[in-house]
């Protein structure tokens, strides 16, 4: 190994462990950018070792109890980071050698001010990690927190419980959302994506950033994981609807409503993910008017054909991309939450005008902040009623309807083209009668 790609690697690694410590400290986890790495293969080996990290999080938790007799130190600045990565690259990235996983590691932490002094405990907890662990004895269910399974296993069954826990080791693809007023078809092929549903198509492989895969520049697409189309896709908006999207941001659902040429009114309470909106948009080409603006309380002036409140949650769903959300949620959590979607469906049940819809959507697992919302909402709303999702109208794919006409999307299912898996998602659809 030369001189500089040693130099090379010691940087990466700590810049890996650096960014793997804010989120172990709660901080969600943020890919590395071009500003702050800018060769690709250096920013991707970061991005890579934090990744492996993050979703090995429970079994690492495990073999760390085991090497660390005395448990983690106190106050060991960089200390765990490091090891967990150093532990990662020796179990599940063999092929880049176990040497450097182990030296690269205890030089990040020997160099490390406050973790120093902790670099021969580290280097013998790495070599009995070494001696004694091997992939295949390693519990799968120990990659999510036990409550986590648990409810899995309940609402969902084991099969499914278990297929979730395999999609979180599974590579995450990049999915696409074309202009339906375009044909996309050569342009989807040029990159080897296949078609998901509607205009979403997927890329199961890319070697090259977004920014830098063709028709981004012109703003022909943008990315949109298939199961956060879903809610749209049912809702069918139509040229010159007036459309009030709640909780925008970052503007996917947006792009989709506005495409159809409908009027589209986008709220958020966060200033800066609106600027985010705006600026995919401008991408685009597309228009929607934007406000800043508490869903709690909002009130407009006229009555909306469509709404859409995709409401802040648990995001469990997520954990493909934010493995991180797992261990940094609780189950109490979710009744907090759940408390305050139920506050903004109640309000923004008072925007949709008679005969009207209103698509209620969250990125989470946990039926308090889907089905159980929504039966909960109609018990008191007896002048809406549930539009049930038909299979017809996912091109015959049945598997995400459940009974009662609502959509939810598990990481463990197949997409209608059988590729391999999406978000989790709940959508219902409710229209005001009366």
């Amino acid at each position: 190994m030369s001189r500089h790609s040693q130099a090379t690697g010691f940087d990466i690694r700590r810049s890996a462990a650096q960014r793997l410590q804010t989120v172990l400290t709660g901080a969600p986890f943020v890919p590395f950018s071009v500003r702050e790495i800018a060769d690709p293969r250096d920013r991707a080996l970061a991005n890579k070792l934090v990744t492996v990290s993050l979703r090995r999080h429970g079994q690492l938790s495990q073999i760390l109890n085991s090497v660390l007799e005395k448990g983690m130190p106190k106050r060991a600045g960089l200390f765990e980071a490091a090891l967990r990565i150093g532990i990662a690259q020796l179990l599940f990235l063999p092929d880049m050698g176990e040497h450097s996983a182990i030296h690269l590691a205890v030089e990040v932490i020997k160099k490390d001010r406050r973790a120093g002094r902790f670099a021969k405990l580290a280097n013998a907890a790495l070599r009995n990690v070494q001696r004694g662990f091997a992939v295949e004895d390693l519990n799968p269910k120990d990659l999510v927190p036990a409550w986590v399974f648990a409810r899995w296993e309940k609402h969902f069954g084991e099969e499914a419980a278990l297929g979730m826990i395999e999609a979180l080791l599974a590579p995450v693809p990049l999915d696409l959302t074309g202009k339906p007023t375009e044909d996309q078809t050569v342009l989807f092929e040029k990159m080897g994506a296949v078609k998901n549903l509607g205009q979403s198509h997927r890329l199961e492989d890319r070697d090259v950033s977004v920014e830098d895969l063709p028709g981004y520049a012109e703003g022909r697409w943008w990315v949109q994981d298939l199961a956060a189309t879903l809610p749209v896709h049912l809702a069918k908006p139509k040229s010159g609807q007036k459309v009030l999207d709640i909780c925008a941001a970052p503007g996917g659902k947006t792009a989709q409503l506005a495409v159809t040429g409908a009027e589209v009114t986008a709220v958020d309470l966060d200033g800066k993910r609106l600027e985010r909106v705006k600026e995919n948009l401008d991408r685009l080409g597309l228009k929607a008017k934007l406000i800043e603006a508490d869903a709690t309380n909002l009130s407009t002036e006229q009555l909306y054909d469509l709404v859409v409140l995709d409401a802040p949650c648990s995001a469990t769903g997520t954990y493909r991309r934010h493995p991180e959300v797992l261990w940094h949620r609780r189950e109490k959590d979710i009744k907090q939450r759940a408390q305050l979607q139920a506050e903004m469906l109640k309000n923004a049940a008072k925007l949709v005008g008679v005969g009207g819809q209103l698509v209620f959507c969250t990125c989470s697992l946990e039926p308090e902040e889907g089905e159980g919302q929504i039966k909960a909402f109609l018990h008191k709303h007896g002048d809406f009623e549930v539009v049930p999702v038909l299979k017809e109208e996912l091109e015959n794919w049945a598997e995400p309807i459940l009974e009662g006409g609502f959509l939810r999307a598990l990481p463990s299912m197949a997409t209608p083209q059988k590729g391999s898996g999406m978000d989790g998602f709940f959508a219902a659809r409710l229209q005001r009668t009366k």
